[in-house]
């Protein structure tokens, strides 16, 4: 009888061990995971000069699902998506569906917030980003693309295109070194516009001194972009095109 209590024991004693090993095991995969998925708080202003007040904001990102989000009485939105969906092209459309705007975010490691406001200014970078419309490369970007657009030194070239769009509308744009992050307070009924504001007040005035259009800005830059070298969209249909010849 002694026999068997001690070897109950053991096996008791090796079932305790054996399930302390596992939990440990399942607590090591389930924060490999959380590393895996860490979101990324993607957050702006979508301005035109003004608020643009419950514009819906939306994402096209390199993969995983993304949710949508509505601007506040700021303008100020936040949408949240995994590290890995990044980078990603942001879409807003304004209330009464008159204004549809694009930006980018751009993911780097570690990071775990990103600026990106979205505005005419951000509509004219995405422009020369894409080399196409903004409502089309949103509509039609695949991953691959997306990653090869959305890159420091593509969105720095065009940081420096939209400079230079302003400064062909009559419009100072050195206030501004980043459209996409640098501090913008939108005027509305809760405050006043901050020196980024008053670049896009001045742009708006420009165009309709000019009687011309954001679309009209927006075709003038992608003319320009198309004629680049590198264009990614252009290198991008390029290698599509090569692979199917190689296909046949």
């Amino acid at each position: 009888m002694k026999t068997i209590g001690w070897v109950a024991a053991a096996g008791g004693l090796m079932v305790l061990v054996a399930c302390g090993g596992g939990s440990s095991d399942t607590a090591e995969a389930d924060s490999s995971v959380a590393e895996r998925v860490a979101p990324v708080r993607i957050s702006g202003v979508v301005a035109r000069g003004a608020a643009l007040v419950e514009a819906r904001v939306s994402a096209r990102c390199a993969s995983g699902p993304v949710g949508s989000a509505i601007s506040g009485s700021s303008g100020a939105y936040t949408l949240e998506v995994d590290a890995s969906a990044l980078p990603c092209v942001l879409e807003a459309v304004s209330a009464d569906g008159v204004w549809t705007l694009h930006s980018v975010a751009l993911g780097r490691a570690g990071t775990s917030a990103v600026t990106a406001h979205i505005t005419t200014l951000t509509e004219l970078l995405v422009a020369q980003l894409a080399g196409t419309p903004p409502s089309s490369f949103m509509a039609r970007a695949s991953a691959r693309m997306l990653g090869a657009t959305i890159t420091p030194t593509n969105i720095a070239s065009a940081q420096g295109t939209v400079g230079s769009t302003l400064k062909l509308m009559g419009v100072d744009p050195a206030p501004i070194t980043d459209v996409l992050a640098q501090p913008l307070v939108a005027a509305s009924a809760v405050q006043r516009g901050n020196a980024h504001d008053k670049v896009l007040d001045a742009l708006a005035e420009s165009m309709r001194g000019a009687g011309a259009t954001l679309a009209d800005l927006v075709g003038l830059v992608t003319s320009r972009s198309r004629t680049l070298e590198h264009g990614p969209v252009l290198a991008e249909a390029e290698a599509v095109q090569s692979a199917s010849l190689d296909g046949q």
